[in-house]
């Protein structure tokens, strides 16, 4: 067993040994003060990992921010190709290779235990994530028992402490885990949960790509690091856990299945979410380490790379039925999960068109119905590189007839052009948009000259450009490039 590969301290370690860990030993406050100075990282050219030693009303609980804040970072946490191509395709052979969790007798998760009465607010920091909010909440790794079945889902989800010791769990009906529990509901029996914050990047990633449901997410962790995750029985539930999860909830959500309140509170597009009424959990344990490590994630402040299974699950679906017609698919960075960019290959006429059914294709990845926005480019665009995008966009599409309009269909809430309905209890709906920026078969073929198509780019001969520069400009513009 690696450490580094199950343990969250032992990867900060590694990365403090890199230079990329700040150590904050002044006393700062966990609801507003922390997740402020984390936002204040966007404006870094590299962001840091900030380890809060001394959190204000919690002697001995440390804070953990931006972990997730720099893509090179979190990809050699995991052990991952930093090129994306060769990225998706590490993870494409990982979800077709899961590795079952292993189950240990004793865990670190197990330092300490406490069961009711009890007072989580009291014992682990939450937060309020921005000014507005009115509730203290923690972005944890959620895992629910199907009451049917025993599989376990992983996903991540917020949680919201309400009174009487309870908390709320977003479990939405378009989730899997929310699925767990309308099936809990109709056959009148308690939902187990159990709660997880300060995993092991691995798991972070796994719950937050949108996987099939049934699939195994655990299984999925332990592939993309190459053994196993150890798991440990939980105290009170029947469940397992990360052995080395910082601090572990455990509890029921029990019939008659009451409903909490929350909100607003920051989300990942950068706008406030909306007040819920999520289901309540009855906490039964709460576990958790010797000086627990807490990450705090504060939504559209600064870049969080997680997910990036994602990229690599839609390629997976489109590719279960297109093959190799489509070359690559990525997610933009701001519309994050609502728009989707695909990279395709058109060979023979018979292919135009095919483009389209891709694109409609995508519109059914994953559960959480985000995606919104669908762009699909020919196979010389980087699509990784916005200013190509939007160049194919503008001298490959003709608007009036390669853009397309989809009637109405589910999306999610946190899109609040959509989520807005929810206030009036209309369904959360918007329309769908498809723009295909790839040259017409027809158009693609045609010749101006001799070997030279409308499409033909410009081409130069390749130079090594430190061969035309003094050392001092070398030095200042090569390095800072």
């Amino acid at each position: 067993m690696s450490i580094e590969k199950q343990d969250l301290r032992a990867v900060l370690r590694k990365v403090e040994q890199e230079g990329e860990l700040i150590r904050v030993k002044r006393e700062v406050d966990p609801l507003i003060e922390i997740p402020a100075v984390v936002k204040a990282l966007a404006d870094l050219p590299k962001i840091p990992v900030l380890l809060f030693e001394n959190v204000k009303k919690f002697p001995g609980v440390r804070a953990c921010g931006a972990f997730f804040g720099d893509r090179t970072r979190v990809l050699r946490s995991l052990g991952l190709p930093l090129e994306p191509t060769a990225m998706n395709n590490y993870i494409l052979e990982a979800l077709g290779k899961p590795l079952a969790p292993k189950l240990v007798k004793q865990a670190p998760c197990k330092e300490n235990i406490r069961k009711p009465p009890l007072n989580l607010g009291k014992t682990i920091f939450p937060t309020k994530g921005a000014s507005q909010s009115k509730h203290l909440y923690y972005h944890t790794v959620v895992f629910t028992k199907h009451p049917k079945t025993g599989h376990i889902n992983m996903g991540m989800y917020r949680v919201t402490l309400q009174p009487r010791g309870q908390v709320s769990v977003n479990l939405r009906v378009t989730q899997h885990g929310g699925m767990h529990l309308q099936v809990a509901k109709e056959m009148g029996v308690p939902l187990q949960v159990a709660l997880c914050l300060g995993v092991h990047p691995a798991v972070y990633e796994a719950a937050t790509s949108e996987l099939p449901y049934g699939y195994d997410e655990v299984g999925l962790a332990g592939a993309l690091v190459g053994e196993p995750v150890e798991m440990v029985k939980a105290e009170t539930i029947d469940m397992q856990v990360p052995a080395y999860a910082e601090v572990v909830i455990e509890g029921e959500i029990r019939p008659p299945y009451k409903l909490g309140n929350e909100g607003p509170w920051p989300e990942y597009l950068g706008y406030l979410g909306m007040n819920i009424n999520p289901p309540l959990m009855d906490i039964t344990a709460i576990t958790f380490r010797n000086q627990p490590i807490v990450p705090l994630f504060v939504p559209g402040a600064i870049p969080n790379v997680v997910s990036i299974g994602n990229e690599a699950q839609l390629l997976r679906t489109l590719r279960s039925f297109a093959g190799e017609f489509v070359l690559d698919a990525a997610f933009t960075h701001g519309a994050r999960r609502h728009h989707a960019i695909i990279k395709v290959r058109k060979t023979h006429p018979h292919h135009e068109g095919y483009q389209l059914n891709v694109a409609m294709a995508a519109f059914a990845h994953g559960s959480s119905t985000a995606l919104d926005q669908v762009t699909i480019v020919d196979e010389d665009i980087d699509i990784r590189n916005y200013r190509e995008v939007d160049w194919a966009v503008s001298t490959r599409c003709n608007f009036a007839k390669q853009v397309h309009i989809l009637p109405e269909a589910r999306s999610h809430q946190n899109n609040p052009i959509a989520g807005v309905r929810e206030l009036s209890e209309e369904p959360i709906i918007t329309g769908k948009m498809i723009i295909d920026a790839t040259i017409p078969w027809a158009y693609r073929v045609a010749e101006k000259s001799p070997g030279i198509t409308f499409f033909t780019r410009s081409s130069w001969p390749e130079v090594e450009l430190g061969t035309y520069l003094e050392a001092n400009d070398k030095k200042r513009w090569l390095r800072e490039g």
